[in-house]
């Protein structure tokens, strides 16, 4: 610009020559040329433009032809707001403007554009003002960023008040000040008059659980750097020390350069969803583990029940049977969400299993005790053998008989101990077999003494004795 200001043909205005310009023309525009900042002085009867680089950037399309050019026909469009600041001025007094809105056609088309305005007037060697000098400040980015985060605040709040949001932030990035509503500031244990007025970011970090902070910080530098959405699921400590799972969202803003300016954002309580996730994975996780027990148990079943079988049709039936006992067993299971099973219930559903109701040939008292999945799946299994084998040879065949299953709790060691009896009674004799059978090594194997249990088998002349103690685990009702 102090290039072409010394070429420009000022000779053919009402400004004269360049060297016959009064000294304090020619100090205030070398001054103003030597500025960083947008700067533009209008001066003599024409109150024609000289303005530095600064403010050719601002004027985009319409400089160069602006230089030399009559303020009010260089602006047209707000000719009414330069006469008015060429009145004030050359009557000897300042203007100042804050954030003031024009319109303005720099590139073709209307802009709203907002403006720090400062105008001093300029005065000849006798102090007669000749004309202004002003400071133009763009602040268009700011005024955008602002509004936008505003109108992003008023729909947060209508959020807010449907409890969707819990809080929302700003952070002034280049001042590195973030303030924040007093919903957010409660969730971060920061006073809210403390929040409102602002604070270092690092205020809210000290909060995040230190295993998120990382990505917390990963997930802020790709939107600072590259204006990306940023969102981040991470947990805020507490006042009692818990932490409280949050999602975090927003965008950081750049001004016309690609620095950031204002990073607004809103957090969402997301401690259910958190929760909810958590169940689920444990819950798969448990379900995986459900199936493999499963197939490991229908494996060996069917091992057992087929290796050394008189016939294939025997085998099935058996096998069949077997399946029929687990698949109840889990039935008792899924009503009670796998959580735990009372032993009664399983008791009575290998009675119904069977073909008996709980009054015929059965002798059937015992605490209410819960069991946990695996011990009730044993106990199932056990029970599913032991009628099997009392149906076939004992004292629940044809000849007649019944069966007394009793059970009671104790204590030894501060643990709780299950004893059952399983006791035939008025049934044909028994004798011990010659060897185990696969229902007997079933029975023995599912309550081993492997799990600290123990199994006891009598042969009597009355019938078959079984006696069961196993250890159990505490199980919430």
């Amino acid at each position: 610009m102090a290039r072409r200001v010394r070429e420009y043909d000022w000779g053919a205005t009402a400004l004269g020559p360049l060297d016959c310009w009064p000294q304090p023309l020619r100090t205030v525009v070398d001054l103003m040329l030597s500025s960083n900042l947008p700067m533009v002085m209008a001066w003599g009867p024409d109150a024609q433009l000289i303005y530095n680089d600064a403010y050719a950037d601002f004027a985009g399309g319409r400089d160069p032809y602006l230089l030399g050019t009559n303020v009010l026909e260089a602006w047209p469009e707000v000719a009414d707001f330069n006469r008015h600041v060429l009145e004030v001025t050359l009557a000897g007094q300042p203007l100042s403007y804050k954030d003031q809105r024009l319109v303005l056609f720099r590139n073709g088309h209307a802009e709203d554009v907002w403006l720090d305005l400062d105008y001093i007037p300029l005065r000849d060697a006798e102090g007669v003002p000749r004309g202004f000098l002003a400071t133009v400040v763009e602040t268009t980015a700011r005024i955008n960023a602002e509004r936008a985060y505003h109108r992003a605040r008023e729909q947060v709040e209508r959020a807010l008040d449907a409890g969707a949001v819990i809080g929302t932030w700003l952070w002034d990035v280049r001042a590195n000040r973030a303030t924040a509503d007093r919903r957010f500031a409660r969730t971060f244990s920061i006073d809210p008059e403390q929040a409102a007025a602002g604070v270092p970011i690092e205020f809210f970090m000290e909060r995040i659980h230190p295993q998120d902070v990382a990505e917390v910080e990963v997930r802020f530098g790709e939107s600072i750097r590259h204006g990306t959405p940023y969102r981040c699921q991470y947990r805020v400590r507490q006042p009692d020390g818990d932490y409280l799972w949050v999602e975090a969202s927003g965008r950081c803003e750049h001004d016309e350069d690609g620095k950031p300016t204002f990073f607004p954002g809103l957090m969402v309580d997301v401690q259910e969803r958190k929760l909810a996730e958590q169940q689920q994975r444990t819950m798969i996780n448990e379900l995986n583990h459900r199936v493999k027990n499963t197939l490991a148990i229908v494996q060996s079943l069917a091992v057992q029940s087929f290796t050394g079988a008189a016939s294939v049709e025997s085998a099935a039936e058996v096998f069949n049977a077997r399946l029929i006992s687990l698949s109840q067993a889990h039935d008792v299971l899924t009503r009670e969400h796998w959580h735990s099973a009372l032993l009664g219930d399983l008791v009575e559903q290998m009675v119904r299993s069977h073909g008996f109701l709980a009054s015929e040939r059965f002798d059937i008292a015992g605490p209410r005790v819960r069991l946990s999945p695996q011990n009730a799946l044993s106990f199932a299994i056990a029970l599913h053998e032991l009628a099997t084998n009392a149906i076939k040879y004992g004292a629940l065949g044809d000849r007649g008989g019944g069966v007394r299953i009793h059970w009671r709790l104790a204590e030894a060691n501060g643990r709780r101990i299950l004893h059952l009896d399983w006791i035939e009674h008025d049934g044909p004799p028994v004798r011990p077999p010659a060897r185990k059978g696969f229902g007997t090594r079933l029975i023995e194997g599912s309550l081993n003494p492997a799990r600290n249990g123990a199994v006891s088998l009598d042969y009597r002349e009355s019938g078959l004795a079984c006696h069961i103690a196993v250890p159990l685990p505490d199980v919430d009702e």
